[in-house]
């Protein structure tokens, strides 16, 4: 006999539905970028290594706020977050294989590091996707816990940045700015990432005066751009892009990966 009703039943397939959206949705651009292919013929292990090291417990911190299941207990979020991998995982190896990018010829470490470089972005899909195209239930603890805040924060930026870091685009953009327009994107940066922020909290606060939303605003500003400028450093590294630059060039580098890394810890509050 079984032991699982049939709502249950539906609701474990509705659950895995949206994790197999979510892996596709957040997974796909990437799997469809040349660079990200490339990646994994000579991305160093260790960095690899580092970026798998780095995003676990930001999506376990991620997966108390929304996981997979009603729950705040540690071992069922790390659990959350190992079944996010496996379907970014198991969801990346299938369409690489469809579009020709993996192959028996290669070798198996090969394959693995392409598949795992792309596994990291459909996995936070996987996670997400309870929030991002779910019933949309907000847990109040992100604005009463600090670590889930800056979780969400790292989530944003750390997406965004994965999916522009791998490209020759940011050296470019970097090589052909000069040090006005480095300064104009960074202004514009910081100013777009105080307009989701100030919307954000009037949101979260339209009780509250005035001058404390704005208070509010510019001090999840604040951090938010730094947590956008470290994962913006840290992806940079982790795909290679810093090796042989010079200081200036490394800062140039950083402030434009820091325009989608910010904005996507900035927007990340007003979709989690």
């Amino acid at each position: 006999m079984s032991t699982i009703s049939n709502p249950d039943r539906q609701s474990v397939w509705i659950e895995i539905g949206r994790a197999v959206a979510g892996a596709f949705i957040f997974g796909l651009p990437l799997m469809m970028t040349m660079e990200m292919w490339w990646m994994g013929f000579y991305i160093h292990p260790l960095r690899l290594l580092a970026l798998i090291v780095v995003s676990f417990p930001i999506l376990v911190c991620v997966s108390n706020v929304i996981g997979f299941r009603h729950t705040r207990e540690w071992l069922d979020n790390v659990l959350d977050v190992f079944v996010a991998y496996a379907f970014g995982f198991v969801i990346s190896a299938t369409t690489l294989m469809l579009f020709n990018s993996i192959s028996w010829n290669y070798f198996s470490e090969i394959n693995f590091q392409i598949v795992m470089l792309q596994a990291i972005p459909a996995s936070f899909g996987a996670l997400l996707a309870r929030s991002e195209i779910g019933s949309g239930q907000h847990d109040s603890s992100i604005e009463k816990r600090n670590i889930d805040r800056l979780a969400v924060l790292a989530i944003g930026a750390m997406y965004l940045a994965f999916n522009v870091a791998p490209t020759e685009e940011v050296q470019l953009i970097a090589y052909q700015m000069s040090f006005w327009h480095q300064l104009a994107l960074l202004v514009m940066t910081l100013a777009i990432m105080y307009i989701f922020s100030e919307a954000g909290s009037f949101s979260a606060a339209s009780k509250r005066a005035a001058y404390r939303n704005i208070g509010f605003a510019l001090s999840y500003t604040g951090t938010a751009f730094m947590v956008a400028m470290l994962a913006s450093v840290f992806m940079l590294w982790g795909f290679g892009r810093l090796d042989g630059l010079a200081f200036s060039q490394i800062i140039a580098n950083a402030v434009v990966l820091l325009f989608p890394a910010g904005i996507g810890a900035a927007a990340a509050r007003l979709i989690i």
